[in-house]
């Protein structure tokens, strides 16, 4: 089965599809409204109603899940299975309308797990839900398969050729996990003997049909092997209820197994299974802005950047501060070389960045930069953080540009020296120039005689003196 994956996000596994787009999306690109869980999503381009996929494309082959089936059978409630098969074992009586009961609650429950591994619960059924609901006639449809099967095997036997024995004896191997599986699906003996449903299982696992077959032998096999090596060291009556107890392991290991492959094939079986840890829904508020990140995206990737922008725009409006939508709505911006409302936004976008962001702010400096050669933001408290953001990713002369004449264009500031104090170190330490340095220093000494940096200001200068005497 070739998985379809999201179009937008080639890494991630399509869950949605839309039919008059021909496209399919990811998680990725769809979000849930936690608000109103029964609305169905639409189409981010042309917002018909899109189809859920369930985890056909996501789910973990089989096998590669093998642990977990075994670790799946040491649950409370089929451990309490398996031990009710060897009490049984040991003390019931000889009564065939006893064992028979005893075969209807073992078969159904077989089959419940069949369909809870199909909706990938990870919970097993309790050992209670054998003896309650409907399912109990499923033990004489699945004796019926099996007397088919008996009847085919006979007929071969009849025509006294070991090669039609072997080949007949084969196929039903092959094609009774298949017939199980449908049965389990669709509850009709019917559909277990029907070649076109039980082959369509078959063809929606292709060759790895066959993986599946493998590891279901080499697990029906598994209690015979255990309890051979076991008979010759224990008695009948220990080794009887060990053989119970390993018979309902496996079986619903097994059984664990099919119900997981049908929920990897899930698709061309026809089914739609959510994973039962589902899609990730949102309170309303983070719903539209994820969705307008991913429809943004989306629109951006199939060459509609100004409906993207409009997009962004119409979900700044309802949230405008909230940083990822205007560093997305910047970065548009700038990509299509938009100056005029590239600067624009700056100003609002410059100062939520650099309280929430400063690298993401002096990011978005550095690009204004490209835009305008001599931009500078309107604030001195921004243009002191992001030149300090700046420092740290070694942009020198970015940052020292931002300090230059602060005092000037922002006399009322009440942080210069810390600002000047900052800008000495750049000049000092990025640029290996002391003299600057030394001014920077004295003004803030003269001017700020009452500062609590003083002292930080006399160290350095101390410093920059051994640095000046070693030149």
């Amino acid at each position: 089965m070739d998985k379809t994956l999201c179009r937008y996000h080639p890494a991630q596994p399509a869950t949605w599809q839309c039919v008059p787009c021909e496209r399919s999306f990811g998680d990725c690109c769809i979000a849930l409204n936690a608000d109103a869980p029964e609305e169905t999503p639409g189409c981010p381009l042309c917002n018909a109603s899109l189809n859920f996929l369930g985890a056909a494309n996501s789910a973990q082959p089989f096998w590669e899940r093998i642990p977990k089936f075994f670790a799946y059978g040491l649950q409370t409630g089929p451990l309490a299975f398996a031990a009710l098969l060897a009490l049984a074992s040991m003390f019931m009586p000889r009564s065939i309308l006893l064992w028979i009961g005893l075969f209807s609650v073992a078969t159904k429950y077989f089959y419940s797990v069949i369909e809870a591994s199909c909706q990938a619960e990870k919970q097993a059924p309790t050992l209670l839900s054998a003896f309650s609901g409907e399912g109990f006639s499923l033990f004489f449809k699945q004796l019926a398969v099996f007397l088919v099967a008996f009847c085919a095997l006979w007929l071969a036997i009849d025509f006294d050729s070991e090669a039609l024995y072997w080949a007949v004896n084969i196929a039903i191997l092959l094609v009774l996990p298949a017939s199980i599986i449908r049965l389990a699906l669709d509850k009709e003996l019917s559909a277990a003997l029907s070649p076109d449903q039980v082959g369509q299982v078959i063809s929606a696992m292709g060759w790895r049909y066959l993986i599946l077959c493998a590891f279901l032998f080499i697990l029906w096999q598994s209690p015979s092997w255990v309890t051979y090596m076991l008979s010759s060291g224990l008695p009948g009556v220990v080794l009887i209820p060990i053989a119970a107890f390993l018979f309902a392991y496996f079986g619903v290991v097994m059984c664990a197994m099919m119900g997981y492959a049908v929920f990897q094939y899930q698709g061309d079986l026809g089914y739609v299974i959510a994973d039962e840890e589902g899609q990730a829904a949102y309170p309303a508020a983070e719903f539209l802005r994820r969705r307008a990140l991913a429809h943004a995206e989306i629109r951006v990737k199939d060459g509609q950047s100004g409906q993207a922008l409009e997009t962004l725009a119409s979900a700044l409006e309802r949230d405008p501060d909230d940083l990822k939508l205007n560093e997305r709505f910047h970065q548009l911006l700038y990509g299509l070389h938009d100056r005029e409302r590239c600067l624009r936004h700056l100003a609002h976008y410059l100062p939520l960045a650099a309280r929430a962001n400063p690298p993401l702010a002096a990011t978005a400096l550095l690009n204004a930069r490209q835009l305008k050669a001599d931009y500078l933001p309107d604030d001195a408290w921004v243009c002191e953080r992001i030149a300090e953001a700046l420092l740290r990713r070694h942009k020198t002369r970015e940052a020292l540009s931002l300090l230059r004449n602060l005092h000037q264009r922002f006399p009322a500031y009440p942080d210069i020296p810390r600002a000047y104090l900052l800008a000495a170190r750049g000049f000092a330490e990025g640029l290996g120039q002391v003299e600057p340095a030394q001014k920077l220093l004295a003004y803030i000494q003269a001017r700020y005689p009452q500062s609590p940096l003083l002292a930080e200001v006399t160290a350095l200068q101390a410093t920059l003196k051994k640095l000046a005497s070693q030149i």
